[in-house]
């Protein structure tokens, strides 16, 4: 069995749960379907949820918020209308109302209503049957999915329906009250049911055909990944590629079940498959990803590796300043380290300071204005790897990088240049090593025809 999850563009307006259900019911695998709150049916509309958070701050300032509910019954209410169903969510909605106006209610309660009645139309649309998620997904004090019992609940309650729709984005904490999952909720709830279920496969479905080799606001139709393994996502998320959230992937790579990425507006496309194996590579490259705004900071002592834990007191000086270390380049005297120029800016005389005075370090060497770009590799046949094939076509472009580290095993590599040739080099790298060789393999075909 599959467990699929339709994010808010997929729940946006009635077309769309027309496409949700064809999706459903063209394979009898999907059997546990987890939805999230209506979406935006145009850039200038409003989320469900975003309007529901905006209810609760208004309710705490005493301003009028009857406008905003009123909008959101609106958008349900046509929903069913349209789709001719016959759930009363009326009642649910003149519930939730006289709750804001009788009681102090939870953000967490609140907020996740537009999952709560968003996954009600579905399961009625669809004929699966509805399984509150506060009944499913439970929390220990801490705040750590209580798997014991989340596993036993989600269990019994697939057995005795077999078709389930589950809203996503919440779950119970000890008292039994709503508890939102936060960043990525929704994905979270799929995740946790895929686990608990042991699925085959969790499918994510968006408004996205995968994730794609490379930013879109600097390379002009990227590639979509086709196959890509845990780590090497990790790898991309970490240098700002806009993927799942971490909390939505670990329950199913931890159990071994892999994730596919799908376009709920374009089904026929292959998306993106997430797992635990490393596929080889036709190119030797997965995907580009980086961030502008960096500052490097190097450091300079002589015979600083014969001191032992040098390293280490000069990363606590930077912890005690509350600073994120984001690389460490290091050579035989000194070592370089890379933070967040904005996250650094106060601090970083006084932190200089105390590195010449604590450690003795005799010179401090100040790069701003750093990009860091992270291009990530798979396995591949090629005798040239990802490092050789990266510094040739920097050598190319006449580009001087500050910082150059690779990781284990050619997975990625780091390198550092200007924030003014961040574009020049993602864009240099992606014509050399995927278009190149896409033109290589059409002359291959060309040549042998």
């Amino acid at each position: 069995m599959k467990v699929a999850k339709f994010g808010g563009s997929s729940m946006s307006h009635e077309d769309q749960f027309r496409k949700v259900k064809s999706i459903i019911t063209s394979d009898s695998k999907r059997k546990v379907v987890v939805v999230s709150a209506l979406g935006k049916r145009t850039k200038k509309d409003d989320k469900v949820t975003d309007l529901l958070y905006l209810i609760h701050a208004y309710l705490q300032h005493g301003v009028d918020w009857t406008p905003l509910w009123e909008k959101i019954c609106e958008r349900f209410i046509q929903v069913r209308d349209v789709l001719t169903l016959n759930f009363p969510i009326e009642n649910e909605l003149q519930h939730i109302q006289e709750k804001l106006k009788k009681e102090k209610v939870s953000q967490d309660y609140l907020v996740s209503r537009g999952e709560y009645l968003t996954a009600q139309l579905m399961a009625e649309y669809i004929g699966y049957t509805f399984v509150d998620a506060k009944e499913l997904i439970f929390f220990d004090y801490s705040g750590e999915v209580d798997e014991k019992s989340t596993s036993l609940a989600i269990t019994n309650a697939y057995h005795e329906g077999k078709r389930l729709v589950v809203p996503g984005f919440y779950g119970s904490n000890p008292m039994g009250k709503e508890k939102l999952l936060g960043r990525g909720g929704s994905d979270i709830t799929g995740a946790i049911l895929a686990k608990m279920l042991q699925a085959e496969c969790y499918e994510n479905w968006t408004d996205v055909s995968g994730i794609m080799m490379a930013d879109p606001r600097i390379i002009d139709s990227p590639k979509v990944i086709e196959e890509i393994s845990f780590r090497e996502l990790r790898e991309m998320a970490y240098m700002g590629a806009n993927v799942l959230h971490e909390a939505a992937i670990f329950p199913v790579q931890e159990a071994g079940i892999p994730i596919q990425i799908k376009n709920t507006n374009e089904p026929e496309a292959k998306g993106t498959k997430i797992s635990n194996y490393e596929t080889e590579k036709e190119n030797g490259l997965t995907g580009i990803a980086g961030k502008k705004d960096f500052l490097s900071i190097t450091l300079f002592k002589r015979h600083m590796s014969d001191e032992i834990g040098f390293i280490w007191k000069a990363m606590s000086i930077f912890a005690n300043h509350g600073i994120s270390i984001e690389h460490i380049p290091s050579g035989i005297d000194n070592i370089g380290v890379v933070v967040s120029a904005e996250a650094i800016a106060e601090k970083l005389f006084l932190i200089t300071k105390e590195l010449k005075e604590k450690l003795g370090v005799e010179e401090v060497e100040v790069i701003e204005d750093l990009a860091l770009i992270s291009v990530v590799g798979g396995p591949h046949k090629e005798l040239i790897g990802l490092s050789g094939k990266v510094l040739s076509i920097l050598n190319q472009l006449e580009i001087r990088t500050s910082i150059l580290s690779q990781g284990a095993q050619e997975l990625n590599l780091i390198i550092g240049v200007k924030n003014t040739e961040y574009e020049t080099v993602v864009q240099g790298i992606y014509e050399g090593m995927v278009n190149a060789s896409a033109s290589q393999t059409s002359h291959g075909v060309t040549s042998n025809s």
